[in-house]
């Protein structure tokens, strides 16, 4: 955490703290989670809150793990039903061997153990991927603060919204040429494109600054997936001074449809929504400088969602949060990463790269 100033870098937690949440889960099972979230909620911030109940989870999943290893090497069978050790984890297990459990003891795993001991591991990473992609954070007052294109969605409408910023020891401007040349048909997206050409997207990242991607302009469509599929956004809006920034949105009410698709392919993703729309908003701005870094800057970006049937139903927010939204901020989180080291000067890369 070195440079860390939480009344600009926003509420992080300590290695201890981590460890905290993570040893309550594996204990105490849901009711360690429950109060990770008493606990983490004192912050009064919802990526703190989502981190402590994560971290939870991981220790929830972790102990399950270890009772069915234990178990099935023969190690260790400390008696228990699986409705014990799901409830309370590696807890539960221990109760076992006190002969205190939920339902008949069960020591040799079955089908049922071996499903949920599937799901302990898909759990751990998932949970891994959201502690992961919440880390970097902004201060109660710089997500108060409106970001260039916000206003894309008017007040009243119903949104689910993750924002995030990060500290970077360089002038503003220098980061603002990496971060106008984004795009999977420029520098890329600075993030894992290994695993974005994974899932078919061809976006090859470059860490170079190119003087022919050095103007962009509202009116842009900045792709993610090629044609076919055209997954892409709008340029609405950008600064090119100090804040420098840029607002783009997808919005099925206003922009071309897979029916009526743009010059180039261009359409506004829909899947089965009757509307679908998303803003994803960067600002990078000059902050006080220190002694041993004079020129600093917050890069900030800000993502909204729109979706009607409304974003808050059930099954429309989880699909928005773990489908969509866990795969946004895990490449978010690796996209900050690259560009605080590319912009100090920290990064080296392969010639094929520049």
């Amino acid at each position: 955490m070195k440079d860390y100033d939480v009344t600009i870098d926003g509420y992080r937690y300590t290695r201890l703290q981590e460890a905290g949440f993570i040893l309550l889960g594996f204990c105490l099972g849901i009711p360690g989670i429950l109060i990770d979230w008493a606990i983490a909620r004192k912050q009064k911030m919802m990526e703190c809150s989502a981190e402590g109940i994560w971290l939870g989870i991981i220790g929830w999943a972790f102990g399950y793990f270890c009772w069915y290893i234990l178990t099935v090497t023969g190690v260790w069978a400390p008696a228990a039903s699986v409705w014990c050790i799901l409830t309370l984890s590696f807890g539960g297990a221990l109760a076992g061997l006190a002969g205190i459990t939920v339902g008949a003891a069960y020591v040799a795993p079955g089908n049922l153990s071996t499903l949920w001991f599937v799901g302990s591991i898909l759990f751990i990473i998932l949970a891994d991927m959201w502690v992961y992609g919440v880390k970097y954070k902004m201060t109660p007052a710089e997500k108060a603060t409106p970001i260039i294109g916000d206003d894309w969605i008017k007040p009243g409408e119903k949104h689910l919204r993750y924002d995030s910023g990060v500290t970077i020891n360089a002038p503003a401007k220098k980061v603002w040429a990496y971060v106008q040349q984004s795009g999977q048909t420029k520098a890329g997206w600075y993030s894992f494109d290994w695993l974005e050409r994974l899932f078919t997207f061809d976006i090859h990242n470059h860490y170079d600054i190119h003087p022919e991607w050095q103007n962009l302009q509202p009116g842009e469509y900045q792709w993610f997936h090629q044609a076919p599929l055209s997954i892409g956004e709008w340029v609405t809006e950008v600064s090119h001074e100090d804040p420098y920034g840029w607002a783009a949105h997808s919005d099925t009410a206003t922009d071309p449809s897979y029916k009526n698709r743009g010059p180039n392919g261009e359409a506004a993703l829909k899947l089965w929504f009757r509307r679908f729309c998303w803003t994803w908003n960067w600002e990078v701005r000059s902050i006080e400088g220190t002694a041993e870094n004079p020129e600093r800057c917050r890069l900030r970006w800000r993502c909204d969602c729109v979706t009607d049937p409304d974003s808050r139903t059930p099954w429309a927010k989880y699909f928005n949060v773990f489908i969509l939204g866990t795969a946004s901020i895990v490449m978010g989180r690796r996209y900050m990463d690259v560009m605080k080291k590319l912009a100090e000067g920290r990064m080296t890369y392969p010639e094929s790269k520049r």
